[in-house]
């Protein structure tokens, strides 16, 4: 008698399906750990920017409280003629002196995600105390690989050491009287001075980068000082502004509305988890005493 044999096994369309169901199982866990990876990615970018600027704000504070109080008329005469008060001088006693504390400069950007459109986007700021001043260049002027500059507008200290210093980004320096914020007004009028270079005596060892090391490589923005209340009696100047700290990755538009940060593209390359961009605002009264070398 012949036995007949039975062979056993999977056919091709059962290991077929085996096989996509498995491919299935494999891509879900991928798309879930890339997710999970970017969500923890975007909160220690967000985690940055938030403990870094709140050691901003102390700093500021910390320099606006210890800062002299000046009144308004002795900043303006400084520069104008008070006895037979110029035009300038009574615009700078208007304005309460506000642009020999802030100063901050524009010029046309282009984000290249955006193609070749113009915007007029800030570039470089500086804010003076009294006693210290802070010096920046946005990200718009440093980032070139998201953005393009129509001329160079970054902020530069004048050579020493034959070395040009124009790639900062924070800088606090030792500023009696707010000269760095006088050098750019114009005597004849209250305006700012076209020049951009900041003629201080600058250090890398005293005037250290404030965000050069920072947590997730940020940037400023935007910086914004309102015009300061000064009380008529002490002359107390209470200062209060806002400034945007964000990362220097993500092609991020502060004149955008919702998002600032780029929208991520379908593809899985993308800065969006590395971006993040928050607005802090600070607020404090300047009545400290004058120093010996200011007396």
């Amino acid at each position: 008698m012949k036995k007949n044999s039975i062979k056993k096994g999977f056919t091709i369309v059962e290991v077929t399906l085996a096989m996509v169901f498995i491919s299935i199982i494999l891509i879900s866990i991928a798309w879930l750990t890339i997710h999970i990876s970017s969500v923890y990615e975007k909160g220690l970018a967000m985690k940055a920017v938030n403990s870094t600027a709140k050691e901003l704000i102390d700093d500021f504070s910390r320099a606006i409280s210890t800062s002299p109080a000046r009144t308004v008329e002795s900043i303006c005469s400084a520069k104008y003629d008070a006895v037979k008060p110029s035009q300038a001088y009574i615009d700078c006693v208007n304005d309460s002196a506000r642009k020999f504390s802030y100063q901050q400069r524009y010029g046309s950007i282009v984000i290249k995600k955006n193609g070749t459109k113009e915007e007029l986007l800030p570039t470089n700021g500086v804010f003076c105390t009294g006693r210290y001043s802070y010096i920046w260049n946005t990200a718009y002027v440093l980032n070139s690989d998201d953005y393009t500059m129509k001329l160079d507008y970054r902020a530069s200290f004048n050579k020493l050491a034959k070395s040009d210093k124009s790639d900062f980004r924070l800088i606090k320096v030792s500023d009696y009287n707010k000269a760095l914020c006088s050098q750019h007004m114009r005597s004849d009028a209250y305006a700012y001075d076209a020049n951009n270079e900041y003629k201080i005596s600058y250090s890398p060892e005293v005037n250290s980068d404030m965000l050069d090391n920072s947590e997730n490589n940020l940037a400023i923005y935007e910086f914004t000082v309102f015009s300061p209340a000064v009380h008529k009696t002490t002359s107390a100047a209470f200062y209060s502004g806002t400034f945007v700290l964000a990362t220097l990755r993500g092609s991020i538009n502060i004149n955008t509305n919702g998002d600032f940060c780029s929208e991520p593209p379908d593809n899985l390359n993308t800065d969006f988890a590395y971006c993040a961009i928050n607005k802090f605002n600070f607020a404090m009264r300047a009545a400290g005493e004058k120093a010996a070398s200011e007396r």
